[in-house]
Protein backbone atom coordinates (compact mmCIF):
# COMPACT_ATOMS: atom_id res chain seq x y z
CA UNK A 1 0.00 0.00 0.00
CA UNK A 2 1.77 3.13 -0.86
CA UNK A 3 1.71 6.25 1.95
CA UNK A 4 -1.43 8.43 0.34
CA UNK A 5 -3.52 5.72 0.02
CA UNK A 6 -1.94 4.56 3.57
CA UNK A 7 -2.88 8.39 5.05
CA UNK A 8 -6.45 8.11 2.93
CA UNK A 9 -7.32 4.62 4.69
CA UNK A 10 -5.81 5.73 8.40
CA UNK A 11 -8.71 9.27 7.57
CA UNK A 12 -11.54 6.72 7.05
CA UNK A 13 -10.93 4.81 9.75
CA UNK A 14 -10.74 7.69 12.33
CA UNK A 15 -14.10 8.79 10.44
CA UNK A 16 -16.17 5.88 11.26
CA UNK A 17 -15.82 3.95 8.05
CA UNK A 18 -17.71 7.30 6.25
CA UNK A 19 -16.40 8.94 3.13
CA UNK A 20 -14.10 12.05 4.24
CA UNK A 21 -15.28 15.06 2.86
CA UNK A 22 -12.53 15.18 0.13
CA UNK A 23 -13.86 11.71 -1.30
CA UNK A 24 -17.43 13.21 -1.27
CA UNK A 25 -18.94 13.01 -4.64
CA UNK A 26 -21.06 16.16 -6.26
CA UNK A 27 -23.97 13.82 -5.54
CA UNK A 28 -23.03 13.08 -2.26
CA UNK A 29 -22.04 16.71 -0.98
CA UNK A 30 -25.37 18.43 -2.50
CA UNK A 31 -27.52 15.62 -0.28
CA UNK A 32 -27.80 13.45 -3.38
CA UNK A 33 -29.83 16.29 -5.58
CA UNK A 34 -27.09 17.25 -7.64
CA UNK A 35 -24.52 15.43 -10.35
CA UNK A 36 -21.35 17.32 -11.22
CA UNK A 37 -19.66 18.16 -14.72
CA UNK A 38 -17.57 16.21 -16.82
CA UNK A 39 -14.60 17.76 -15.96
CA UNK A 40 -15.51 16.71 -12.46
CA UNK A 41 -15.69 13.18 -13.17
CA UNK A 42 -12.76 13.01 -14.98
CA UNK A 43 -10.73 15.10 -12.14
CA UNK A 44 -11.86 12.49 -9.28
CA UNK A 45 -10.98 9.60 -11.38
CA UNK A 46 -7.73 11.01 -11.59
CA UNK A 47 -7.19 11.31 -8.70
CA UNK A 48 -8.48 8.20 -7.11
CA UNK A 49 -5.65 6.90 -9.68
CA UNK A 50 -2.77 9.35 -7.80
CA UNK A 51 -4.29 7.64 -4.28
CA UNK A 52 -4.55 3.93 -5.01
CA UNK A 53 -2.03 1.41 -6.64
CA UNK A 54 -4.91 -0.72 -8.41
CA UNK A 55 -6.58 2.61 -10.42
CA UNK A 56 -5.39 3.82 -13.81
CA UNK A 57 -6.81 6.30 -15.86
CA UNK A 58 -7.08 5.57 -19.75
CA UNK A 59 -7.98 8.04 -22.83
CA UNK A 60 -9.51 6.21 -24.86
CA UNK A 61 -11.02 9.32 -27.57
CA UNK A 62 -11.55 12.60 -28.30
CA UNK A 63 -15.26 14.00 -28.63
CA UNK A 64 -16.20 15.82 -31.71
CA UNK A 65 -16.11 19.08 -29.14
CA UNK A 66 -12.51 18.41 -28.31
CA UNK A 67 -13.49 16.61 -24.45
CA UNK A 68 -11.21 13.68 -23.61
CA UNK A 69 -13.00 10.41 -23.21
CA UNK A 70 -11.89 8.84 -20.43
CA UNK A 71 -12.14 5.43 -18.42
CA UNK A 72 -10.78 4.55 -14.71
CA UNK A 73 -9.11 1.03 -14.69
CA UNK A 74 -9.14 -0.81 -11.93
CA UNK A 75 -7.40 -4.11 -10.78
CA UNK A 76 -5.42 -6.01 -7.95
CA UNK A 77 -2.88 -7.37 -10.57
CA UNK A 78 -2.25 -4.03 -12.40
CA UNK A 79 -4.06 -4.99 -15.28
CA UNK A 80 -4.33 -1.29 -17.07
CA UNK A 81 -3.56 -2.28 -20.65
CA UNK A 82 -5.70 -4.04 -22.98
CA UNK A 83 -2.86 -6.88 -23.26
CA UNK A 84 -2.63 -7.44 -19.73
CA UNK A 85 -6.25 -7.68 -19.08
CA UNK A 86 -6.45 -9.98 -21.84
CA UNK A 87 -3.93 -12.43 -20.27
CA UNK A 88 -5.47 -12.11 -16.61
CA UNK A 89 -7.17 -15.21 -15.36
CA UNK A 90 -9.86 -12.66 -13.76
CA UNK A 91 -12.88 -11.41 -16.14
CA UNK A 92 -13.01 -7.71 -17.42
CA UNK A 93 -16.44 -6.09 -16.69
CA UNK A 94 -16.88 -2.45 -18.52
CA UNK A 95 -19.16 -0.84 -16.86
CA UNK A 96 -20.79 1.87 -19.25
CA UNK A 97 -22.63 5.30 -18.37
CA UNK A 98 -24.18 8.44 -19.68
CA UNK A 99 -24.45 6.91 -23.61
CA UNK A 100 -27.74 8.88 -22.73
CA UNK A 101 -26.52 11.53 -21.05
CA UNK A 102 -29.48 12.91 -19.34
CA UNK A 103 -29.79 9.67 -18.27
CA UNK A 104 -26.84 10.11 -15.52
CA UNK A 105 -26.95 8.25 -12.43
CA UNK A 106 -25.08 5.41 -13.47
CA UNK A 107 -21.53 7.87 -13.26
CA UNK A 108 -22.45 8.54 -9.78
CA UNK A 109 -23.11 5.04 -8.69
CA UNK A 110 -19.83 4.21 -10.14
CA UNK A 111 -18.04 6.79 -8.53
CA UNK A 112 -18.91 6.37 -5.00
CA UNK A 113 -18.41 2.37 -6.25
CA UNK A 114 -15.27 2.90 -7.30
CA UNK A 115 -14.52 4.67 -3.56
CA UNK A 116 -15.90 2.10 -1.76
CA UNK A 117 -13.09 -0.37 -3.39
CA UNK A 118 -10.54 2.03 -3.42
CA UNK A 119 -10.90 4.28 -0.84
CA UNK A 120 -13.10 2.85 2.15
CA UNK A 121 -12.22 -0.60 0.79
CA UNK A 122 -15.75 -1.41 1.71
CA UNK A 123 -15.67 -3.07 -1.52
CA UNK A 124 -12.15 -4.09 -2.04
CA UNK A 125 -12.79 -7.66 -2.59
CA UNK A 126 -14.41 -6.93 -6.19
CA UNK A 127 -10.87 -6.65 -7.42
CA UNK A 128 -10.20 -10.13 -5.83
CA UNK A 129 -11.89 -11.75 -8.58
CA UNK A 130 -12.63 -9.71 -11.59
CA UNK A 131 -11.05 -6.28 -13.53
CA UNK A 132 -13.14 -3.32 -14.01
CA UNK A 133 -13.51 -0.59 -16.71
CA UNK A 134 -15.34 2.56 -15.97
CA UNK A 135 -16.58 4.91 -17.72
CA UNK A 136 -17.83 7.64 -15.99
CA UNK A 137 -19.85 9.20 -19.27
CA UNK A 138 -19.52 7.98 -23.13
CA UNK A 139 -21.89 11.10 -24.56
CA UNK A 140 -19.81 13.43 -22.85
CA UNK A 141 -20.90 16.46 -24.85
CA UNK A 142 -24.01 15.74 -24.84
CA UNK A 143 -23.47 15.35 -20.82
CA UNK A 144 -22.26 19.04 -20.79
CA UNK A 145 -25.64 20.71 -22.07
CA UNK A 146 -26.50 20.79 -18.90
CA UNK A 147 -30.03 22.25 -17.64
CA UNK A 148 -33.13 21.34 -15.45
CA UNK A 149 -35.27 21.25 -18.18
CA UNK A 150 -33.66 18.10 -20.06
CA UNK A 151 -35.39 15.58 -19.29
CA UNK A 152 -39.47 16.60 -18.36
CA UNK A 153 -40.72 12.71 -17.51
CA UNK A 154 -37.65 12.13 -15.00
CA UNK A 155 -37.23 13.23 -11.23
CA UNK A 156 -33.95 14.40 -10.53
CA UNK A 157 -30.97 15.58 -10.63
CA UNK A 158 -31.70 19.64 -10.27
CA UNK A 159 -29.64 19.60 -13.92
CA UNK A 160 -28.79 16.98 -16.11
CA UNK A 161 -27.43 16.50 -19.89
CA UNK A 162 -28.77 15.99 -22.98
CA UNK A 163 -29.99 12.99 -24.55
CA UNK A 164 -28.35 12.76 -28.04
CA UNK A 165 -24.68 14.00 -29.12
CA UNK A 166 -23.58 17.38 -30.12
CA UNK A 167 -24.19 16.33 -33.88
CA UNK A 168 -28.05 15.45 -32.49
CA UNK A 169 -26.69 11.29 -32.94
CA UNK A 170 -28.25 9.19 -30.57
CA UNK A 171 -25.12 7.26 -29.82
CA UNK A 172 -27.47 4.28 -28.59
CA UNK A 173 -28.73 3.55 -31.90
CA UNK A 174 -25.35 3.93 -33.25
CA UNK A 175 -23.86 0.40 -32.70
CA UNK A 176 -23.36 -0.80 -36.28
CA UNK A 177 -23.18 2.11 -38.59
CA UNK A 178 -20.90 4.41 -36.14
CA UNK A 179 -21.50 7.71 -37.19
CA UNK A 180 -20.74 9.38 -34.39
CA UNK A 181 -17.05 9.99 -33.35
CA UNK A 182 -17.54 8.90 -30.06
CA UNK A 183 -18.80 5.26 -31.24
CA UNK A 184 -16.01 5.06 -33.61
CA UNK A 185 -13.76 5.29 -30.64
CA UNK A 186 -16.09 3.22 -28.06
CA UNK A 187 -16.18 0.14 -30.65
CA UNK A 188 -12.04 0.69 -31.06
CA UNK A 189 -12.40 -0.07 -27.22
CA UNK A 190 -14.30 -2.96 -27.30
CA UNK A 191 -12.32 -4.67 -29.60
CA UNK A 192 -9.18 -3.95 -28.16
CA UNK A 193 -10.07 -4.70 -24.48
CA UNK A 194 -12.71 -7.77 -24.97
CA UNK A 195 -14.54 -7.50 -21.84
CA UNK A 196 -16.32 -10.57 -20.41
CA UNK A 197 -19.61 -8.71 -19.42
CA UNK A 198 -20.48 -5.21 -20.37
CA UNK A 199 -23.26 -2.71 -18.39
CA UNK A 200 -25.09 -0.29 -19.76
CA UNK A 201 -26.81 1.84 -17.42
CA UNK A 202 -29.81 4.13 -18.35
CA UNK A 203 -32.74 5.63 -16.97
CA UNK A 204 -35.99 4.83 -18.52
CA UNK A 205 -39.65 6.71 -19.97
CA UNK A 206 -43.08 5.08 -19.14
CA UNK A 207 -45.60 4.82 -16.91
CA UNK A 208 -45.53 4.78 -12.63
CA UNK A 209 -45.11 1.53 -10.51
CA UNK A 210 -43.28 0.25 -7.82
CA UNK A 211 -40.28 -1.09 -9.67
CA UNK A 212 -37.15 0.90 -8.65
CA UNK A 213 -35.71 -0.47 -12.44
CA UNK A 214 -36.00 -2.52 -15.42
CA UNK A 215 -33.42 -5.27 -17.19
CA UNK A 216 -32.81 -6.60 -20.55
CA UNK A 217 -30.12 -9.58 -20.32
CA UNK A 218 -30.21 -11.14 -23.76
CA UNK A 219 -31.20 -14.67 -23.69
CA UNK A 220 -32.26 -15.47 -26.86
CA UNK A 221 -30.92 -17.83 -29.68
CA UNK A 222 -27.90 -15.63 -31.10
CA UNK A 223 -25.86 -16.27 -28.56
CA UNK A 224 -24.09 -19.41 -27.47
CA UNK A 225 -25.52 -21.82 -25.67
CA UNK A 226 -23.22 -21.91 -22.46
CA UNK A 227 -23.39 -17.69 -22.46
CA UNK A 228 -27.23 -17.79 -22.28
CA UNK A 229 -27.16 -20.12 -19.09
CA UNK A 230 -24.95 -18.07 -17.41
CA UNK A 231 -26.96 -15.29 -17.73
CA UNK A 232 -30.16 -16.96 -16.76
CA UNK A 233 -28.08 -18.45 -13.74
CA UNK A 234 -26.54 -15.11 -13.03
CA UNK A 235 -30.06 -13.70 -12.52
CA UNK A 236 -31.61 -15.99 -10.53
CA UNK A 237 -28.99 -15.46 -8.37
CA UNK A 238 -28.62 -11.54 -8.09
CA UNK A 239 -32.80 -10.48 -8.34
CA UNK A 240 -33.29 -11.43 -5.08
CA UNK A 241 -30.20 -10.13 -3.76
CA UNK A 242 -31.10 -6.97 -5.01
CA UNK A 243 -34.70 -6.99 -4.05
CA UNK A 244 -33.09 -7.59 -0.36
CA UNK A 245 -31.11 -4.39 -0.93
CA UNK A 246 -34.86 -2.64 -1.37
CA UNK A 247 -34.72 -1.99 -4.64
CA UNK A 248 -37.75 -4.14 -6.66
CA UNK A 249 -36.89 -4.98 -10.36
CA UNK A 250 -38.81 -5.93 -13.54
CA UNK A 251 -37.77 -7.25 -16.61
CA UNK A 252 -37.54 -4.50 -19.33
CA UNK A 253 -41.31 -5.43 -20.66
CA UNK A 254 -42.60 -3.08 -23.46
CA UNK A 255 -45.25 -0.51 -22.96
CA UNK A 256 -47.75 -1.48 -20.47
CA UNK A 257 -51.81 -1.43 -20.79
CA UNK A 258 -53.05 0.05 -17.45
CA UNK A 259 -56.77 -0.55 -18.65
CA UNK A 260 -55.88 -3.69 -19.85
CA UNK A 261 -53.34 -5.48 -17.32
CA UNK A 262 -55.17 -8.96 -17.82
CA UNK A 263 -53.70 -9.42 -21.53
CA UNK A 264 -50.70 -9.87 -20.23
CA UNK A 265 -47.11 -8.01 -20.80
CA UNK A 266 -44.05 -8.93 -23.45
CA UNK A 267 -40.83 -8.69 -23.19
CA UNK A 268 -38.68 -8.27 -26.64
CA UNK A 269 -34.99 -8.50 -27.65
CA UNK A 270 -32.94 -5.85 -28.99
CA UNK A 271 -31.35 -5.86 -32.26
CA UNK A 272 -27.71 -4.68 -32.45
CA UNK A 273 -27.99 -0.73 -32.99
CA UNK A 274 -28.62 -1.38 -29.22
CA UNK A 275 -25.80 -2.08 -26.89
CA UNK A 276 -27.17 -5.35 -25.55
CA UNK A 277 -27.60 -6.63 -28.93
CA UNK A 278 -24.42 -5.33 -29.89
CA UNK A 279 -23.03 -7.00 -27.47
CA UNK A 280 -24.67 -10.48 -27.98
CA UNK A 281 -23.90 -10.33 -31.36
CA UNK A 282 -19.63 -10.15 -29.89
CA UNK A 283 -20.62 -13.22 -28.06
CA UNK A 284 -20.37 -11.51 -24.45
CA UNK A 285 -23.27 -11.23 -21.65
CA UNK A 286 -24.71 -7.90 -20.87
CA UNK A 287 -26.69 -5.96 -18.54
CA UNK A 288 -29.12 -3.20 -19.45
CA UNK A 289 -29.94 -1.19 -16.38
CA UNK A 290 -33.39 1.31 -16.75
CA UNK A 291 -33.49 3.07 -13.29
CA UNK A 292 -37.48 4.04 -13.02
CA UNK A 293 -37.43 7.91 -13.84
CA UNK A 294 -40.29 8.76 -11.33
CA UNK A 295 -38.38 7.93 -8.34
CA UNK A 296 -36.20 10.26 -6.55
CA UNK A 297 -32.50 10.15 -7.64
CA UNK A 298 -30.76 8.94 -4.84
CA UNK A 299 -32.94 5.98 -5.00
CA UNK A 300 -31.98 5.49 -8.69
CA UNK A 301 -27.90 6.02 -7.97
CA UNK A 302 -28.91 3.33 -4.90
CA UNK A 303 -30.18 0.90 -7.16
CA UNK A 304 -27.93 1.26 -9.95
CA UNK A 305 -24.97 0.69 -6.87
CA UNK A 306 -26.85 -2.78 -6.06
CA UNK A 307 -27.21 -3.64 -9.73
CA UNK A 308 -24.17 -3.29 -10.75
CA UNK A 309 -22.09 -4.59 -7.23
CA UNK A 310 -24.21 -7.82 -6.88
CA UNK A 311 -23.78 -8.70 -10.64
CA UNK A 312 -19.94 -7.80 -10.43
CA UNK A 313 -19.83 -10.46 -7.38
CA UNK A 314 -21.73 -12.82 -9.33
CA UNK A 315 -18.89 -12.32 -12.44
CA UNK A 316 -16.30 -12.89 -9.78
CA UNK A 317 -17.50 -16.55 -8.28
CA UNK A 318 -18.07 -17.55 -11.92
CA UNK A 319 -15.40 -16.53 -13.10
CA UNK A 320 -13.93 -19.68 -14.78
CA UNK A 321 -17.70 -20.49 -16.10
CA UNK A 322 -17.83 -17.11 -17.67
CA UNK A 323 -14.90 -17.02 -19.33
CA UNK A 324 -14.83 -20.67 -20.52
CA UNK A 325 -18.52 -19.73 -21.88
CA UNK A 326 -17.02 -16.87 -23.69
CA UNK A 327 -13.82 -18.63 -24.76
CA UNK A 328 -16.28 -21.35 -26.40
CA UNK A 329 -18.42 -18.53 -28.31
CA UNK A 330 -15.57 -17.04 -30.01
CA UNK A 331 -13.90 -20.29 -30.74
CA UNK A 332 -16.99 -22.03 -32.45
CA UNK A 333 -17.28 -19.10 -34.91
CA UNK A 334 -13.62 -19.95 -35.73
CA UNK A 335 -14.65 -23.15 -36.83
CA UNK A 336 -17.81 -22.12 -38.93
CA UNK A 337 -18.35 -23.28 -41.90
CA UNK A 338 -20.27 -22.20 -45.41
CA UNK A 339 -23.65 -23.42 -45.19
CA UNK A 340 -23.87 -23.31 -41.54
CA UNK A 341 -26.76 -21.26 -40.08
CA UNK A 342 -26.81 -18.43 -37.96
CA UNK A 343 -29.48 -16.80 -35.96
CA UNK A 344 -29.92 -13.10 -37.10
CA UNK A 345 -33.25 -12.10 -35.44
CA UNK A 346 -35.08 -13.69 -32.90
CA UNK A 347 -39.16 -12.71 -32.54
CA UNK A 348 -41.13 -13.30 -29.10
CA UNK A 349 -43.38 -16.30 -28.87
CA UNK A 350 -46.75 -16.15 -27.82
CA UNK A 351 -45.92 -18.92 -24.56
CA UNK A 352 -46.66 -17.54 -21.13
CA UNK A 353 -45.78 -17.89 -18.15
CA UNK A 354 -47.29 -16.27 -14.96
CA UNK A 355 -46.30 -12.94 -13.49
CA UNK A 356 -47.45 -10.53 -10.72
CA UNK A 357 -47.24 -6.94 -12.25
CA UNK A 358 -46.72 -4.86 -9.27
CA UNK A 359 -48.28 -1.73 -9.95
CA UNK A 360 -49.23 1.42 -8.24
CA UNK A 361 -53.14 2.48 -8.18
CA UNK A 362 -54.66 3.84 -11.26
CA UNK A 363 -56.34 7.24 -11.34
CA UNK A 364 -56.36 8.38 -14.93
CA UNK A 365 -58.79 11.52 -15.29
CA UNK A 366 -60.08 13.97 -18.27
CA UNK A 367 -57.48 16.88 -19.10
CA UNK A 368 -58.99 20.01 -19.37
CA UNK A 369 -55.75 21.11 -21.53
CA UNK A 370 -55.52 18.43 -23.73
CA UNK A 371 -59.48 17.01 -23.78
CA UNK A 372 -58.47 13.12 -23.10
CA UNK A 373 -58.00 10.96 -20.47
CA UNK A 374 -54.62 11.82 -18.64
CA UNK A 375 -52.84 8.95 -16.91
CA UNK A 376 -51.95 9.20 -13.61
CA UNK A 377 -51.73 7.33 -10.52
CA UNK A 378 -51.69 7.15 -6.66
CA UNK A 379 -48.70 6.35 -4.12
CA UNK A 380 -50.77 2.76 -3.85
CA UNK A 381 -49.21 -0.20 -4.46
CA UNK A 382 -51.21 -2.41 -6.47
CA UNK A 383 -50.58 -6.14 -7.57
CA UNK A 384 -51.95 -7.78 -10.38
CA UNK A 385 -51.65 -11.06 -11.60
CA UNK A 386 -50.95 -11.35 -14.99
CA UNK A 387 -48.69 -13.06 -17.65
CA UNK A 388 -45.62 -12.30 -19.19
CA UNK A 389 -44.06 -13.22 -22.79
CA UNK A 390 -40.73 -13.68 -22.55
CA UNK A 391 -39.36 -16.59 -24.73
CA UNK A 392 -37.90 -16.19 -27.84
CA UNK A 393 -37.42 -17.96 -30.88
CA UNK A 394 -35.45 -17.00 -34.57
CA UNK A 395 -37.32 -15.24 -36.86
CA UNK A 396 -33.97 -14.79 -39.52
CA UNK A 397 -31.72 -18.05 -39.84
CA UNK A 398 -29.18 -17.40 -43.01
CA UNK A 399 -26.79 -19.93 -44.26
CA UNK A 400 -22.84 -18.39 -43.58
CA UNK A 401 -21.41 -18.07 -46.69
CA UNK A 402 -17.12 -18.66 -46.77
CA UNK A 403 -16.57 -15.20 -47.34
CA UNK A 404 -17.83 -12.04 -48.58
CA UNK A 405 -16.10 -9.93 -51.22
CA UNK A 406 -15.71 -6.24 -51.05
CA UNK A 407 -15.23 -3.85 -53.78
CA UNK A 408 -12.18 -1.46 -53.34
CA UNK A 409 -14.20 1.59 -53.82
CA UNK A 410 -16.76 1.19 -51.33
CA UNK A 411 -14.31 2.66 -48.60
CA UNK A 412 -16.53 3.57 -45.96
CA UNK A 413 -18.26 0.22 -45.79
CA UNK A 414 -14.73 -1.48 -45.69
CA UNK A 415 -13.22 1.06 -43.00
CA UNK A 416 -16.57 -0.23 -40.66
CA UNK A 417 -15.38 -3.76 -41.08
CA UNK A 418 -12.18 -2.68 -39.65
CA UNK A 419 -13.50 -1.05 -37.19
CA UNK A 420 -15.66 -3.92 -36.19
CA UNK A 421 -12.61 -5.79 -35.35
CA UNK A 422 -13.02 -8.47 -38.61
CA UNK A 423 -10.29 -9.29 -39.97
CA UNK A 424 -9.42 -9.09 -44.09
CA UNK A 425 -7.16 -9.65 -46.93
CA UNK A 426 -7.03 -7.49 -50.41
CA UNK A 427 -7.15 -9.77 -53.83
CA UNK A 428 -3.23 -9.00 -55.61
CA UNK A 429 -5.21 -10.54 -58.77
CA UNK A 430 -8.35 -10.16 -60.23
CA UNK A 431 -10.84 -13.53 -60.00
CA UNK A 432 -13.52 -14.40 -62.28
CA UNK A 433 -16.84 -16.24 -61.36
CA UNK A 434 -20.38 -16.79 -61.29
CA UNK A 435 -20.94 -15.21 -57.65
CA UNK A 436 -23.84 -15.77 -55.35
CA UNK A 437 -25.12 -12.00 -54.37
CA UNK A 438 -28.52 -10.23 -54.10
CA UNK A 439 -30.84 -7.98 -55.94
CA UNK A 440 -33.29 -5.33 -54.32
CA UNK A 441 -37.20 -4.96 -55.71
CA UNK A 442 -40.04 -2.88 -54.63
CA UNK A 443 -37.60 -0.07 -53.11
CA UNK A 444 -39.83 2.42 -50.74
CA UNK A 445 -38.28 4.74 -48.92
CA UNK A 446 -39.67 6.94 -45.99
CA UNK A 447 -40.18 10.60 -46.01
CA UNK A 448 -38.00 12.06 -43.20
CA UNK A 449 -34.22 10.29 -41.88
CA UNK A 450 -33.82 8.62 -39.02
CA UNK A 451 -30.55 9.04 -37.22
CA UNK A 452 -29.57 11.15 -39.90
CA UNK A 453 -29.80 8.23 -43.12
CA UNK A 454 -32.92 7.31 -44.99
CA UNK A 455 -33.46 3.78 -44.61
CA UNK A 456 -34.49 1.62 -47.64
CA UNK A 457 -37.11 -0.63 -47.46
CA UNK A 458 -36.74 -3.37 -50.05
CA UNK A 459 -37.62 -7.07 -50.92
CA UNK A 460 -34.25 -9.36 -51.37
CA UNK A 461 -33.71 -11.69 -54.18
CA UNK A 462 -30.65 -14.22 -54.16
CA UNK A 463 -29.03 -14.28 -57.39
CA UNK A 464 -26.05 -15.76 -58.83
CA UNK A 465 -24.37 -13.40 -61.71
CA UNK A 466 -21.23 -14.09 -63.33
CA UNK A 467 -19.05 -11.12 -62.11
CA UNK A 468 -14.81 -9.85 -61.50
CA UNK A 469 -13.51 -8.85 -58.25
CA UNK A 470 -10.88 -6.24 -59.52
CA UNK A 471 -7.26 -6.33 -57.66
CA UNK A 472 -7.82 -4.63 -54.16
CA UNK A 473 -11.11 -6.40 -53.69
CA UNK A 474 -11.29 -6.99 -49.80
CA UNK A 475 -12.43 -10.57 -48.60
CA UNK A 476 -13.60 -11.17 -45.38
CA UNK A 477 -13.79 -14.61 -44.47
CA UNK A 478 -16.20 -16.11 -41.87
CA UNK A 479 -14.36 -18.74 -40.04
CA UNK A 480 -13.23 -16.02 -37.56
CA UNK A 481 -14.62 -14.44 -34.65
CA UNK A 482 -16.90 -12.40 -35.14
CA UNK A 483 -18.96 -13.79 -38.05
CA UNK A 484 -21.93 -13.51 -36.40
CA UNK A 485 -20.95 -9.68 -36.53
CA UNK A 486 -19.62 -9.97 -39.95
CA UNK A 487 -23.17 -11.50 -41.36
CA UNK A 488 -25.37 -8.51 -39.25
CA UNK A 489 -23.54 -6.27 -41.25
CA UNK A 490 -23.17 -7.54 -44.55
CA UNK A 491 -26.74 -9.28 -44.67
CA UNK A 492 -28.98 -7.12 -46.23
CA UNK A 493 -32.22 -8.78 -44.44
CA UNK A 494 -30.18 -8.73 -40.80
CA UNK A 495 -32.00 -6.18 -38.85
CA UNK A 496 -29.71 -4.07 -38.58
CA UNK A 497 -27.72 -4.02 -41.78
CA UNK A 498 -25.13 -1.74 -43.35
CA UNK A 499 -28.02 -1.91 -46.65
CA UNK A 500 -31.02 -0.88 -44.10
CA UNK A 501 -29.16 1.87 -42.51
CA UNK A 502 -27.98 3.75 -46.07
CA UNK A 503 -24.46 2.57 -47.07
CA UNK A 504 -25.29 1.66 -50.35
CA UNK A 505 -28.27 3.67 -51.30
CA UNK A 506 -27.02 5.08 -54.44
CA UNK A 507 -27.11 1.11 -55.42
CA UNK A 508 -30.88 2.17 -55.74
CA UNK A 509 -30.39 5.50 -57.94
CA UNK A 510 -30.60 5.07 -61.62
CA UNK A 511 -28.75 7.47 -63.92
CA UNK A 512 -28.96 7.14 -67.04
CA UNK A 513 -32.27 7.67 -69.20
CA UNK A 514 -34.30 7.21 -72.07
CA UNK A 515 -36.24 9.22 -74.71
CA UNK A 516 -39.68 7.95 -75.11
CA UNK A 517 -38.30 8.52 -78.93
CA UNK A 518 -35.31 6.42 -78.78
CA UNK A 519 -36.69 3.55 -76.52
CA UNK A 520 -40.40 3.44 -78.84
CA UNK A 521 -38.17 1.74 -81.81
CA UNK A 522 -36.27 -0.66 -79.54
CA UNK A 523 -39.36 -1.56 -77.53
CA UNK A 524 -41.13 -2.35 -81.15
CA UNK A 525 -38.21 -4.63 -82.10
CA UNK A 526 -38.09 -6.35 -78.76
CA UNK A 527 -41.78 -7.29 -78.44
CA UNK A 528 -41.38 -8.62 -82.14
CA UNK A 529 -38.53 -10.48 -81.60
CA UNK A 530 -39.04 -12.26 -78.87
CA UNK A 531 -42.81 -14.01 -78.03
CA UNK A 532 -42.03 -14.67 -74.53
CA UNK A 533 -41.71 -11.01 -73.75
CA UNK A 534 -44.68 -10.18 -75.85
CA UNK A 535 -46.95 -12.50 -73.87
CA UNK A 536 -45.29 -10.90 -70.36
CA UNK A 537 -45.78 -7.24 -71.23
CA UNK A 538 -49.46 -8.45 -72.97
CA UNK A 539 -50.38 -9.62 -69.10
CA UNK A 540 -48.89 -6.49 -67.69
CA UNK A 541 -51.65 -4.17 -69.78
CA UNK A 542 -54.07 -5.74 -67.82
CA UNK A 543 -53.35 -3.65 -64.83
CA UNK A 544 -55.33 -0.14 -66.01
CA UNK A 545 -52.68 1.61 -64.18
CA UNK A 546 -49.89 0.33 -66.45
CA UNK A 547 -51.93 0.67 -69.35
CA UNK A 548 -52.62 3.93 -68.76
CA UNK A 549 -48.94 5.10 -68.26
CA UNK A 550 -46.81 5.51 -71.05
CA UNK A 551 -43.48 5.62 -69.54
CA UNK A 552 -44.20 2.49 -67.26
CA UNK A 553 -44.78 0.82 -70.36
CA UNK A 554 -41.29 1.83 -72.13
CA UNK A 555 -40.12 1.22 -68.78
CA UNK A 556 -40.66 -2.38 -68.32
CA UNK A 557 -39.26 -2.72 -71.51
CA UNK A 558 -36.15 -0.49 -71.02
CA UNK A 559 -35.46 -2.02 -68.13
CA UNK A 560 -35.00 -5.53 -70.23
CA UNK A 561 -32.82 -4.23 -73.01
CA UNK A 562 -29.19 -4.60 -73.54
CA UNK A 563 -29.65 -0.90 -72.42
CA UNK A 564 -30.93 -1.75 -68.87
CA UNK A 565 -27.91 -0.40 -66.04
CA UNK A 566 -26.55 -3.63 -65.12
CA UNK A 567 -25.63 -2.46 -61.76
CA UNK A 568 -29.14 -0.62 -60.29
CA UNK A 569 -31.03 -2.18 -57.65
CA UNK A 570 -27.61 -4.67 -57.34
CA UNK A 571 -25.71 -5.36 -54.17
CA UNK A 572 -21.81 -4.91 -54.99
CA UNK A 573 -20.96 -7.19 -52.18
CA UNK A 574 -21.00 -11.12 -53.14
CA UNK A 575 -21.06 -14.25 -51.30
CA UNK A 576 -17.80 -16.76 -51.70
CA UNK A 577 -18.27 -20.41 -51.74
CA UNK A 578 -15.50 -22.13 -49.77
CA UNK A 579 -13.70 -23.35 -53.16
CA UNK A 580 -13.78 -19.52 -54.59
CA UNK A 581 -12.51 -18.28 -50.76
CA UNK A 582 -9.73 -20.70 -51.37
CA UNK A 583 -9.30 -19.43 -54.85
CA UNK A 584 -9.32 -15.73 -53.33
CA UNK A 585 -6.44 -16.53 -50.73
CA UNK A 586 -3.99 -17.44 -53.84
CA UNK A 587 -4.72 -14.54 -55.39
CA UNK A 588 -4.08 -11.99 -52.73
Amino acid sequence: MNGLLLAWVLLVAQSGGKVPVVWQTTYERSGYVQTGSYAEAVEYCRKLASASPYAHVVKWGVSPEGRPMIALVMSKEKAFTPEAARKSPKPLVVINNGIHSGEIEGKDAGLILAHDILVTQTRARLLDHVNLLFIPIFSVDAHERFSPYNRINQNGPAEMGWRATSLNLNLNRDWMKADAEEMKAMLRLLHTWKPDFFFDNHTTDGADWQYASQLAVPVAQNQGAAQVAWSQQMLAAVLPRVDADGFLTAPYFDGVNYERLERGLSVSDFPPRYSTGYLATLNRPSMLVETHMLKPYKMRVETTYSLNMRVIEYVGTTADRLKAANREADAAETRMQSGDRVVLNVRTTNATRPFTFRGLEYTPFKSEVSGAITPAWSRKPHDTPTTIQDQFAPALTLPAPAAYAVPPQWKEVIALLELHGLHSFRLKQPLSAPFDTYRFDTVTWPAAPFESRFQPRFKTVQVKEERTLPVGTVVVPTNQVGAKLLMQLLEPEAPDSLVRWGLFNTVFEPKEYFEDYAMEPIARKMLAENPALKAEFAERLKDPAFAASPRARLEFLNVRSPYADSHLNKYPIVLLTAEQRDAAEHHK
